[in-house]
């Protein structure tokens, strides 16, 4: 596998009372894929291009992993295998679930699975309105596909230079006075407290030190958030919502403004900057000075040079960003697995601040939207609406959750995300292999 791509490219979960013995769970799981990649001549793989699209903290992913995936099938099915698909489109989460609707996209990503309720709101209450009566929140499968980390991005080159060893600290509670506008200067008392190794020293002829002081710099914090309707933001809010609760407000209304994901519904500071997608934050992080915005690690680790800041954890430690402690954190939750209820409605998603040692509290997963069953679609992702083409796509998804020596995972690792826990591999499996056609079985091993 190569690692070059990248140049081309607790919340108050209402669901969770909806849960009932219908639910899907890992522990109910019964398909056990294998990431089966053998196409005979009439799969007609070679001809079939179906387009994905969705959430921008996928894009590193489905953009090194499609590739992967033709090349890996051609090896084992030769000129049967899938050759010709695209490469997916970071439209934003909200773009993605809407194309998985409209069957725009043949796979839809978001880091926030449809249908959630949170907070008694719907976030997704006007997407299936006009829909016909059958075509509901059952209509989809939702798999989860990759876990990953939101880093909080900054720019301080003079803080950088002189102290690059010392990466800054923050807290949740800093960063919620960042981002509803309270903490407006880097030398705030607050941040100055986490950094008690950031400081300049004045020492006498003796050279004992007689006064120590913050050396952040007094220059004006400027929030970059996302503009766009993203899963990463919802990921970043969760973790605000969850930690600081009504203590992080609405600007103006002083109201609760989670869950949502535009962020804080549109209230910000007046010195933030809005960016599209992941990529178009850290562009406009790394183009100003004083800048801090949250992006998915791999942005951050295989694009950009500027650092990420260490978080204070629900256990009061330090933690810097990490596949190890994302990994750590998903570990936290593994008593509570990503299910499904009888309302199609996934459940226990969320993994923000976990309460473990060495846990990266701000991360999740993200999650491939399709329809269950193609029959009569005509269309879906701009491929015919057929068994082949959706045993394709089933295959697809089944090849990267794998985390076998060829399987998806290692590209996912590649990438700066964190190989999918077995738990969550299970309840991906388990979706995949609930997809029909025609309401029979797609026959996958």
């Amino acid at each position: 596998m190569k690692k070059t791509f990248r140049a081309r490219v607790g919340v108050a979960i209402a669901t969770l009372s909806l849960i009932s013995t219908a639910a899907v769970t890992a522990a109910g799981a019964s398909a056990t894929l294998n990431g089966d990649l053998t196409f005979s001549s009439s799969d007609a793989a070679a001809s079939i291009n179906p387009a994905m699209g969705g959430s921008s903290f996928d894009e590193p992913f489905f953009n090194a992993a499609i590739p992967e995936f033709m090349s890996a099938a051609a090896k084992v099915s030769g000129s049967n295998a899938p050759s010709s698909m695209s490469l997916y489109s970071p439209v934003g989460s909200s773009s993605g679930k809407k194309g998985a609707i409209a069957g725009t996209y043949a796979v839809g990503a978001s880091d926030v699975p449809m249908g959630t309720v949170v907070n008694g709101t719907n976030l997704d209450s006007s997407l299936l309105t006009n829909a016909d009566p059958a075509h509901t929140l059952n209509s989809y499968v939702q798999v989860p596909v990759v876990l990953g980390g939101v880093g909080m991005m900054y720019n301080l080159p003079s803080l950088t230079k002189k102290f690059g060893k010392y990466p800054v600290v923050l807290s949740s509670a800093v960063l919620a006075g960042v981002y509803d506008g309270a903490i407006t200067k880097w030398n705030n008392p607050a941040i100055c407290k986490l950094n008690p190794k950031i400081v300049n020293v004045k020492r006498n002829k003796k050279h004992k030190v007689i006064r120590s002081t913050c050396a952040l710099p007094n220059l004006p914090v400027v929030p970059v958030y996302r503009a766009d309707g993203s899963g990463t933001t919802f990921i970043f809010m969760d973790y605000l919502n969850q930690t600081q609760g009504a203590s992080f407000k609405n600007l103006t209304t002083s109201a609760e403004v989670f869950p949502s994901t535009t962020f804080n519904q549109g209230e910000v500071p007046n010195s933030a900057l809005g960016g599209q997608k992941n990529a178009g934050v850290a562009g406009d992080i790394e183009q100003t000075v004083g800048a801090i915005g949250y992006v998915e690690y791999s942005y951050i680790l295989l694009q950009h040079t500027l650092p990420a800041a260490l978080i204070v954890n629900a256990k009061g430690q330090r933690v810097a960003l990490s596949q190890s402690s994302v990994a750590a954190d998903a570990a936290a939750f593994s008593a509570t697995p990503p299910g499904e209820t009888a309302a199609g409605v996934v459940s226990n998603f969320s993994i923000v601040n976990g309460k473990n040692s060495g846990d990266y509290p701000i991360a999740g997963y993200s999650w491939a939207i399709v329809r269950q069953d193609w029959n009569g679609l005509g269309t879906v992702g701009g491929a015919t609406a057929s068994l082949n083409s959706e045993k394709l796509v089933a295959k697809f998804l089944d090849w990267t959750v794998q985390s076998g020596a060829n399987g998806g995972q290692n590209v996912a690792k590649e990438q700066g995300y964190v190989p999918l826990p077995s738990y969550v591999v299970a309840v991906a499996q388990q979706q995949i292999g609930s997809m029909k056609y025609n309401a029979q079985p797609l026959g996958l091993s």
